[in-house]
């Protein structure tokens, strides 16, 4: 399942991504969904929220702000720490391979984004196996938990084949 190129958000695709396919939840996460594994937290709030639970999620995707601005919670300083390259509206190659490796791998892993993390969310969703779960922050909202099933990889897998395939770097 890897990418031969980046990826890059048209415009007319925004719309279809304000769509919630899971749960939104605010405050801690319910432990009905603490069993699900992998777990892929994508965003510095939702790293935040499941730190201050005690909770460490398998896959970690961080970028250092929330809305636009630095963010100041705390995340877990586990496993495996990656860094990658992945502008505002973009999947790269890059960061595909990183959440790939880190869904595989036997301890958690931490993935500091250098750009923006928003749309790794599709990447874990693509990647994360069924029964697997991928939580991602919504401002001023809460988190959207998504446990995967062939539905949700159904409609990620469309917005993503509806990307535009870009050479490396835009």
């Amino acid at each position: 399942m890897s990418l031969d190129r980046d990826l890059k958000l048209p415009n007319e695709l925004r719309d279809a991504l304000k769509q919630k396919l899971g749960e939104v939840v605010s405050g801690p996460l319910p432990e009905r969904y603490l069993d699900h594994h992998p777990m892929i937290a994508v965003g510095d709030y939702v790293l935040d929220v499941l730190h201050e639970q005690g909770v460490i999620p398998d896959v970690g995707i961080f970028d250092g702000k929330t809305r636009r601005g630095p963010f100041k919670g705390d995340r877990p300083d586990v496993g495996i720490q990656v860094e990658v390259h992945n502008p505002p509206e973009y999947i790269t190659v890059e960061a595909w391979e990183a959440i790939e490796d880190a869904v595989l791998s036997h301890e958690p892993v931490l993935i500091n984004v250098h750009g923006e993390e928003d749309l790794l969310a599709l990447a874990s969703i693509a990647l994360a196996p069924i029964g697997g779960i991928v939580i991602y922050g919504i401002p001023l909202e809460g988190m959207v938990v998504n446990i995967i099933d062939d539905k949700i990889k159904e409609k990620t897998w469309q917005v993503i084949n509806s990307m535009e395939k870009v050479n490396q770097g835009g």
